[in-house]
């Protein structure tokens, strides 16, 4: 029987708690996964904020989105996936959190994998572990972790400010 995400991380990463953090979802007409995705990233971790960025989708990205809980961003047409994600970042960004990490809509990365980029960024001067899509991993077959987003600080640490 395969294992929950929940299951496989029993502890929550040391730090994480203290920080406000979101999750990036670019998303361009995935209306039949952005709601399992947003449902992974939440049993990762409660604590982040969702963010989809619904990148001019003609179907019904956004309303299965907000349906989930997150709060939608909606671009009035198909910038890309490089625009859907700058938006994200920027959002990230004027509102003031400390951590942000991209997810994709589609359900390409692993939310349950997402400690392998965030453990960086949180034990010292990391900015990002991006990686490639690949093949998927051992434990999810077809999927690429979550490695293959992103994560950064939004704001450099209270020592440094």
């Amino acid at each position: 029987m395969a294992e929950t995400i929940a299951q496989v991380r029993s502890q929550p990463l040391e730090g994480l708690a203290a920080r406000r953090r979101v999750a990036i979802v670019p998303a361009l007409n995935e209306e039949a996964t952005i709601g399992g995705v947003i449902e992974e990233i939440r049993a990762f971790d409660s604590g982040f904020e969702i963010v989809v960025i619904d990148d001019g989708s003609g179907d019904r990205t956004a309303e299965v989105a907000r349906a989930h809980g997150a709060k939608v961003l909606r671009l009035p047409f198909n910038l890309g996936i490089g625009g859907a994600v700058q938006t994200g970042f920027r959002y990230a960004w004027e509102n003031g959190f400390d951590l942000a990490v991209r997810v994709d809509g589609d359900g390409q990365h692993d939310p349950g994998e997402l400690s392998a980029i965030i453990e960086p960024v949180l034990a010292g001067p990391a900015i990002a572990r991006p990686g490639h899509a690949g093949s998927g991993s051992a434990s999810s077959p077809g999927r690429s972790p979550a490695s293959s987003g992103s994560a950064s600080p939004t704001r450099p640490p209270a020592s440094r400010r």
